[in-house]
């Protein structure tokens, strides 16, 4: 790569854990050293590259990566924000929004929930996905079903604009004549090492729900395809270094040591593994936690989540 271009990365991987591993490879290997907006004067230049990333099978086993921010529980609470909009009712008026910086509300200014199902325009409220799902029932192979995040309006002036920027989704037919659902997800930024792997396991979830809903539409089954997630920016904070390399005089070892030292399946988890603790991880995080700890979550977001909760704790659902 010449010097002053950002490095080009193409990472695939079988399973989600499998493509993660690689995809922190290849950026910490190959990834341009270029300062961020968010570091501290002592952090070192994060490293970057703009990446294409395939999952070839989304919810192939193990789905999950045992090298992550957040706890389990609190994963499902974010998987429930995403699709369910579990928290769309965080987020602040337009009118603080249009404040940027100068906004002293320290609510959000968006959720992904929110702008993929209750786009704001100027005269009413659009639910993109409702649209890319009728698109497809329709016409399988439109290349325009589609959802944007991206608001000019509102995110230029604030602190924290979305990183994702699109849902694109296509219908393709297998060797038998089955429905495939292949889907892309487009990122303007990305903080690979702790919010990747949350991400995509969010954004698959989603993945799946829409193939359901296109399968009801046409009374005919569509499986799920690979996962593409493209990133401009796809980085390793500065401030993570120290995760990553290890410490040696402390005995840590680096993230690299325990991709040589440990099997792979010591480094992931089941779906079967986690769904339990999805719905309670016993310190306070979990589907059950969060339905008794949030009194003001509006009435349709709570009998999504309990029927999602009793799907889980049936048998019936593969988080």
């Amino acid at each position: 790569m010449k010097p002053g271009n950002i490095p080009v990365l193409c990472v695939h991987g079988d399973t989600i854990p499998e493509a993660y591993e690689n995809a922190i490879t290849q950026v910490w290997e190959q990834g341009v050293r270029v300062r961020t907006e968010y570091d501290r004067p002592d952090d070192p230049p994060s490293r970057d590259a703009t990446v294409m990333i395939t999952v070839e099978n989304p919810f192939g086993q193990p789905r999950f990566h045992r090298s992550f921010a957040d706890g389990l529980g609190g994963l499902s609470e974010y998987v429930m924000e995403v699709v369910h909009g579990a928290h769309d009712y965080w987020v602040k008026p337009r009118e603080e929004i249009l404040k940027g910086v100068d906004s002293s509300d320290t609510r959000w200014t968006y959720t992904y929930h929110g702008r993929l199902f209750e786009y704001e325009i100027e005269d009413g409220i659009v639910d993109q996905v409702d649209y890319m799902i009728n698109k497809l029932a329709h016409t399988g192979y439109s290349r325009r079903a589609q959802a944007v995040t991206w608001n000019v309006r509102l995110d230029p002036p604030t602190d924290d604009p979305p990183c994702l920027q699109r849902v694109w989704g296509r219908l393709i037919e297998d060797d038998e004549g089955g429905l495939v659902f292949n889907m892309n997800t487009h990122w303007r930024s990305r903080d690979l090492f702790k919010a990747w792997f949350e991400n995509v396991i969010a954004l698959t979830t989603l993945m799946r729900k829409i193939a359901e809903r296109i399968s009801d539409e046409m009374s005919r089954e569509v499986r799920i395809g690979r996962y593409v997630d493209v990133s401009d920016s796809l980085h390793i904070y500065g401030s993570y270094f120290r995760d990553i390399e290890g410490d040696p005089e402390r005995g840590i070892m680096s993230f690299f040591d325990h991709l040589k030292s440990r099997s792979f399946e010591e480094r992931t988890w089941t779906s079967e593994f986690v769904r339990p603790h999805f719905i309670d991880d016993g310190v306070g995080k979990g589907l059950r936690p969060m339905l008794a700890r949030e009194h003001d979550m509006p009435d349709r977001v709570r009998r999504s989540i309990q029927e999602e909760l009793r799907a889980m704790e049936e048998g019936r659902y593969d988080v």
